[in-house]
């Protein structure tokens, strides 16, 4: 039998500047640098090698135990490493001009799911009970995290979405065993508790500031979220627009974020706005479908991990302040966004009722954000999944109504289609009340 022919050695530059001697041995790759040499066997390729289209070249990345290895690489020099592992190029779309961003920027981090679903039970271990089972759940993700995934600088954010789940999962269950004895406290209580409690005070300048506080935040954070994800799974173009950030002014539009809220506040109705849309470009990534749903998801995703850290927050004050035998909350449970909060009896009660209110505004928004987004209506979030979802059928109406998205979008509200998003809402919303009310005992 004839040996496997070898490619000739080629030299590559990474994106810190330094050079590497590249050779393409059989059923092996070899890096060899001024002090260094990686050696990586076809039997890790699956997990060490990572490698992706950009524009006519190619971005490759080498995860090792110690650190990871990132190549912007041209066609010529792309072809023989893809030769090399069996992999046939697809020709891919040119991407269109963006601003220039550091080599190093186009080297996303990588994110196990692992510790994004760890982060989502761990929101949920608040809950009186049967917070028990998602607290499981995410010590379990948490544990085949630590396994799974090496200990290498790619992997940075992965571990630091872990960390976020532990600090959910501590607060939460302390609030899960307060929220426990509050109800075991005022169970008897239940027969007059009523959750529809409703308030006549009139509409205030705090409640506004307050829920356009609430709808910039949000709003960042949901844009950001976008942003975020896009980075991650491999599109550098909302990064080098400066997108991935939580500074408000990237993402705010001064209608939409600001005045529209303010408007509708004052007017009693619901608060919410819309914030400038974060660009993608994921049509050269592989499985670029899957990745659109992915970015389109992460922004309603955002807002209900809000929406479950305000509630918990919520809820770990109010058991607190009833446990400790003050006097009630008032309207702590109401559906009236602008009835004020009153916390009696105890120190700083002058605080913690405008928190409590804010913390109440923010669920309320958040939880709604959440579920208008994912309305699959251009040009909302829940039309990009359904498109790429069905890309043969509704992919095909999208594509031929997004450019009218504004317009449908206003023919919606006018035929009053939104109206239907109460139900999901009060879906939501009322058991999660009811949850405060037997727990709090208000």
């Amino acid at each position: 039998m004839s040996a496997e022919p070898q490619a000739p050695p080629m030299e590559w530059v990474d994106v810190n500047g330094r050079r590497w001697r590249v050779e393409l041995p059989p059923g092996r790759i070899l890096l060899r640098g001024e002090d260094s040499v990686v050696d990586v066997p076809a039997s890790r390729w699956a997990e060490d090698l990572y490698i992706a289209g950009h524009g006519e070249g190619f971005i490759v990345r080498f995860e090792g135990f110690d650190g990871s290895l990132g190549f912007l690489l041209s066609r010529e020099q792309g072809l023989p490493l893809l030769a090399h592992l069996g992999v046939v190029p697809q020709q891919t779309p040119a991407e269109p001009e963006a601003p220039a961003a550091p080599a190093a920027a186009l080297l996303w981090p990588r994110v196990s799911p692992l510790a994004v679903w760890a982060l989502i039970c761990s929101a949920l271990v608040f809950v009186p009970l049967a917070g028990i089972l998602p607290a499981i759940a995410t010590i379990v993700l948490l544990i085949l995290h630590r396994l799974r995934v090496r200990r290498s600088a790619a992997y940075a954010h992965s571990r630091a979405i872990c960390t976020a789940a532990i600090v959910f999962l501590l607060t939460g269950g302390a609030v899960c065993v307060l929220a426990t004895l509050g109800m075991l406290r005022y169970r008897g209580d239940l027969a007059t508790t009523s959750v529809f409690a409703d308030s006549h005070t009139q509409r205030n300048i705090a409640a506004i500031v307050y829920g356009v506080f609430v709808v910039l935040l949000s709003l960042t954070v949901h844009e950001a979220a976008h942003a975020i994800t896009a980075w991650w799974l491999g599109d550098g173009l909302a990064r080098s627009l400066g997108r991935v950030t939580l500074n408000p002014l990237a993402h705010i539009d001064p209608f939409g974020t600001v005045l529209l809220p303010a408007i509708l506040a004052w007017a009693g109705g619901p608060v919410f706005g819309y914030a400038r849309p974060v660009p993608v470009q994921v049509e050269a990534l592989p499985r670029w479908r899957r990745a659109h749903i992915l970015i389109a998801l992460a922004g309603p995703g955002s807002n209900l991990l809000l929406a479950c850290a305000s509630l918990l927050l919520l809820l770990g004050i109010g058991c607190v302040v009833r446990l400790a035998g003050a006097g009630p909350i008032v309207n702590y449970a109401s559906f009236d966004f602008t009835a004020p909060v009153v916390v009696v009896g105890v120190p700083f009660g002058a605080l913690i009722g405008p928190l409590c209110m804010i913390l109440k505004l923010a669920f309320f928004i958040n939880v709604a954000l959440a579920l208008f987004n994912l309305i699959p209506i251009p040009p909302l979030d829940g039309s990009w999944v359904l498109e790429h979802l069905f890309p043969g059928t509704l992919g095909r109406l999208y594509a031929v109504l997004r450019p009218f998205g504004v317009w449908v979008f206003l023919a919606a509200i006018y035929f009053n289609i939104f109206d239907f998003l109460v139900y999901p809402l009060l879906v939501v919303i009322v058991p999660s009340l009811f949850l405060l009310s037997i727990s709090t005992g208000m």
